[in-house]
């Protein structure tokens, strides 16, 4: 027990410090150096041991149960011939190009738009903090660059949260519109019951692949979104 304690610790820290290398926005990476330290701590001090070790089977199983949900919600595909996708935004290069993660959801939507050319797409997304210009312009011009007639692409430039990326979006739409959201695979889940409680009800969920060394640090922080919101509400 006393082993495995010390080698998960150690792998947590180290994992939540090639997060703070690699994907330091926010903070979240302060998580798993928080418990690799518990970890260690439950290690050294016996007396504490217990407690420790109660807590973290018990956010495992919770963590396991969301984690379930999202990957059977990523796991779906949308029926062809929708009317239109809402792509969700994720953040700007400095140089205000698409991050890593932005990208994937472009590119899952290119390959659903080129496989059905009737349908359109709107981009959602604001422009956020040290941002040189909105989320959806830098989408969009992603989007015609590789190909996609401009004419299919309706920008929405107002959304700082994905409840107004969901908002305004579905006020771009012709009523009746057959629509799917379009975000990365981790975010679907909770994307998709933000999207029904904010005016598209019936929408469906397309998922974007995500980067595999980064996959933990965004199940793990979208199961505290999930929680968050089962609490408070989206906003």
């Amino acid at each position: 027990m006393t082993v495995v304690l010390v080698v998960l610790g150690v792998l947590s820290i180290a994992y939540g410090l090639l997060m703070a290398a690699l994907y330091p926005a926010g903070g979240f990476f302060l998580v798993w150096v928080v418990l690799g330290a518990a970890l260690l701590a439950a290690w050294r001090f016996q007396p504490a041991r217990l407690a420790i070790c109660a807590v973290c089977v018990v956010g495992l199983l919770a963590v396991g149960a969301l984690s379930a949900l999202i990957v059977t919600t990523a796991a779906a595909t949308p029926p062809a011939g929708l009317d239109c996708l809402v792509v969700l935004g994720a953040g700007l290069r400095p140089d205000g190009t698409p991050t890593e993660t932005l990208r994937y959801r472009l590119d899952a939507a290119l390959d659903y738009l080129e496989e059905n050319p009737e349908t359109t797409c709107i981009v959602s997304g604001g422009q956020g903090f040290g941002e040189s210009r909105t989320e959806a312009d830098a989408m969009a011009d992603y989007l015609v660059g590789r190909g996609l007639d401009a004419e299919r692409v309706t920008k929405e430039e107002l959304s700082t949260t994905t409840a107004e990326n969901i908002r305004n979006s579905a006020g771009l739409l012709a009523p009746g519109a057959s629509v799917a959201v379009v975000t990365n695979d981790f975010h679907l889940y909770r994307a998709l019951r933000i999207a029904h409680e904010n005016g598209l009800p019936e929408a469906y969920g397309l998922a974007a692949r995500t980067n595999p060394l980064y996959l933990p640090q965004a199940t793990l922080r979208e199961c505290f979104a999930v929680a968050k919101d089962a609490l408070v509400g989206n906003i």
